[in-house]
């Protein structure tokens, strides 16, 4: 990165020597916490598009294969007639054993579980459609059965989601207060160490402005520095973690990866940065220059 040139001799000035590198420390952090925003918002749509308006109804199995089936279809009978239900279908014995692999592994299929029999059901929850319908209903004509309404769950999934997008948020604020805060402490460091400097170019006619125009340039390019460094630290870091989640074989874990629009959150952090740093060294000097006239 070129250098700029300056009638401070801020070559000399130790005082923001690390500054790019803890710029780099919050950036990282920033990153991670703006990818799992992204990350989180990509799952939570997933979901809720999968699995809000379905139901789960399992049927305990007997040893009559013929009862079984006629529970099946009878089951299906009431389901299709109820208002709110758009498809009612029964899954055969290798959708079930898909269904149960993450926790049976891949021999769920070869197992001599007695596995129940499972309709799956869509539902529209505009259409008059009432949970207590259906277990009032299937009930008291099948006993044992279980029903499960997706749309409990996403509620509370959907809850604890928003609760840690609220504290990744939290985060990056934090990070930018932090930021904010150190480069105030840097930037009257440095105007104290080069006081002389400054009192001779006003001297000479040197203007407020242009005295903070070059704090305020030479804090940029450290802020473009420091955020280029922490994302080259945090990319193979996302990738790490894409890799180690897609690995682990668990159907239930949803794939960590990130949108285009994820990848480009990270990337406006680079010019974040430099704004941040850029206008926070520019009123700093300015307040202060104020204050020593």
């Amino acid at each position: 990165m070129a250098r700029h040139r300056s009638e401070i001799p801020f070559r000399a000035d130790d005082t923001s020597r690390y500054l790019p590198w803890l710029l780099a420390f919050m950036v990282y952090f920033a990153a991670l916490a703006v990818s799992g925003l992204f990350i989180l918002n990509d799952v939570a749509r997933k979901i809720d598009r999968g699995v809000e308006n379905t139901l789960t109804i399992q049927i305990p199995i007997s040893d009559d294969q013929l009862t079984d089936d006629r529970k099946v279809g009878e089951a299906l009978g009431l389901l299709r007639r109820m208002n709110g239900v758009e498809r009612a279908e029964a899954l055969d014995r290798e959708k079930i054993a898909e269904l149960l692999r993450p926790w049976l592994g891949e021999n769920a299929g070869e197992t001599q579980l007695p596995l129940p029999r499972v309709i799956d059901v869509t539902i529209s929850r505009r259409d008059g459609f009432h949970i207590d319908n259906v277990r009032k209903a299937l009930g008291s004509v099948l006993p044992g059965i279980s029903i499960d309404d997706h749309g409990v769950w996403l509620k509370g999934f959907l809850r604890a989601v928003r609760a840690t997008k609220l504290v990744a948020i939290t985060v990056v604020l934090l990070i930018c207060l932090i930021t904010i805060i150190t480069v105030i402490f840097t930037t009257r460091a440095g105007l104290g160490l080069h006081r002389e400097t400054i009192e001779i170019m006003h001297f000479v006619g040197a203007r407020d402005t242009y005295v903070a125009r070059q704090f305020a340039i030479r804090f940029s390019l450290m802020g473009i520095k420091g955020a280029l460094i922490g994302i080259a630290i945090a990319v193979p870091t996302l990738l790490l973690i894409s890799f180690i989640a897609g690995d682990t074989g668990i159907g239930l874990v949803p794939k960590v990866e990130l949108s285009t629009a994820g990848w480009t959150g990270i990337g406006l952090l680079v010019p974040g940065s430099a704004i941040i740093a850029l206008t926070t060294a520019r009123i700093t000097v300015m307040k202060s220059l104020a204050r020593m006239v």
